[in-house]
């Protein structure tokens, strides 16, 4: 499998690991607790700097992770999709390391109450201190998808949620279920799609659709990463689902239009590859 494919792989199953951070509310006051472990070993498990399986998971007291590359830990830590990251050196894609962290124990209780992404936020601590990371914020002109209305005389095809009893006026922090080729939302908003679909594609999807509503969908698409026949053509099923474009279009009545549009990213002035522990 492809490096790409399993750093894919890798922010899926972030991704479902972060689902709670849909519905959670961070406590009003919790102050964001430091590692106060952190071990990174570079992964020789697989010859020739090729990738394994990359895993990732957060523990009572911390974060575990094999065979990460570090351009991962950045992407997470900075809430950035592929592409907005810039000046990054080649190893920050290709090596990788098994990573654990840990908070004191006084911590654990606050650390395991943080939605998930204020706990990827804390990778930016193993980056500064491990990788010796210095980097800036900045805004590029880059390639972006608009997602909006396919028809607008029409509508989108998206079924409005119904009232949540306990929050009415609440159009988001809705239940998400995601696995490979396929997104299930309740009371989910377009924006919410827009960052989803982001994750999926590698480029920013910004929300041009104007819809204001939750809403309940399932949307089911077929990976970019199909098996291939000897001929090189994709050797899928005749009854499996359409590209992501076309699902997007067909099952919710939006579209994905490419675009240019400012775009925020991180600039890696330095980083390096870590010391022995």
């Amino acid at each position: 499998m492809h490096a790409h494919a399993h750093l894919k792989l890798a922010l899926l199953a972030i991704a479902l690991t972060a689902l709670g951070a849909f519905a959670q509310t961070p406590p009003p006051s919790a102050p964001i607790p430091k590692f106060d472990v952190i071990s990174v070993k570079p992964n020789k498990t697989t010859p020739g700097g090729a990738f394994g399986l990359v895993t990732t998971e957060f523990t009572a007291d911390g974060f575990r992770g094999t065979n990460v590359p570090v351009h991962l830990l950045l992407q997470q830590a900075y809430g950035l999709h592929e592409g907005q990251i810039v000046d990054e050196p080649a190893w920050v894609k290709t090596e990788v390391f098994d990573i654990e962290a840990k908070v004191a124990a006084s911590d654990v209780a606050v650390f395991s109450s943080l939605p998930a992404d204020q706990r990827q936020a804390m990778f930016q601590q193993i980056l500064s201190e491990r990788f010796r990371l210095a980097a800036h914020r900045d805004t590029r002109e880059l390639p972006v998808y608009a997602l909006a209305i396919a028809n607008p005389k029409t509508g989108a095809k998206l079924k409005e949620s119904p009232p949540d009893p306990a929050n009415p006026s609440a159009n988001s922090g809705g239940r998400v279920a995601m696995s490979t080729g396929r997104i299930m939302a309740q009371h989910t908003t377009t924006s919410d799609l827009a960052s989803m679909l982001s994750r999926q594609l590698g480029r920013t999807v910004i929300d041009r659709t104007g819809l204001t509503a939750a809403y309940d969908f399932t949307l089911l698409w077929s990976p970019d990463n199909e098996a291939t026949s000897s001929a090189g053509s994709a050797s899928t099923p005749s009854d499996a689902p359409p590209s992501i474009f076309t699902a997007v279009q067909e099952q919710l009545g939006l579209r994905l239009e490419p675009t240019k549009a400012p775009t925020a990213v991180l600039v890696i002035d330095h980083i390096e590859q870590p010391s022995e522990n």
